[in-house]
This record gives C-alpha cells, structure tokens and sequence, in this order.
C-alpha cells in the first residue's frame, strides 16, 4: 500500500484514471485515519470530478484511526446503505 501510485500509469494525472468509469463511487474518510489521510481521499475525490465521474465523498470524525471502518461507525453504516439505495433505486431495484 505504502508504494502504489494509481496515477504512474497515467503520466502521474490521477483523473486519467478514472476517464470513461461507468462506476459510481463513495469515498469514506476517516478524520484520524493515518494510513489513508483525509487529505488523500480528498485528492481522489477531486481527480473523479475531474474525470466527470459520479462521486460522493464523506468525512467521519472519529479518533478510531485507521481500523474505524471495521468497528461500530454508525455514520459510516448509514452512508453505505445511503449509498446502495441510492444506486439500487436508479436501476430501479428495490
């Protein structure tokens, strides 16, 4: 985790990563998440807008660090499920 680089295929843009995704993404971050800082999942999100990807970003306070998303996050639950409604209700799945 520490050396991959999603942008070095890329020419080191990371919104060219992204061009032509169909997909719709949910970036979830956790304030004192030191693996996966804020900041990066920052810089993700802006690199989908900018390959006109459809995107949601989330920012949980927490002092859970980098294994909140594997504890009782109540707040990370609802996002998911916010999310999955959502892409099930636009492909008309209930």
């Amino acid at each position: 985790m520490d050396y991959f680089d999603l942008a070095a295929d890329y020419g080191g843009v990371l919104a060219e990563a992204f061009l032509g995704s169909k997909a719709r993404f949910c970036i979830i971050s956790f304030t004192s998440d030191w693996l996966f800082p804020t900041v990066e999942n920052k810089r993700v999100a802006h690199a989908l807008n900018a390959a006109a990807a459809t995107v949601s970003f989330v920012e949980i306070r927490t002092d859970r660090g980098h294994d909140a998303f594997l504890l009782d996050e109540p707040e990370m639950f609802d996002t998911v499920r916010g999310f999955l409604n959502s892409v099930a209700a636009s492909r008309g799945v209930e």
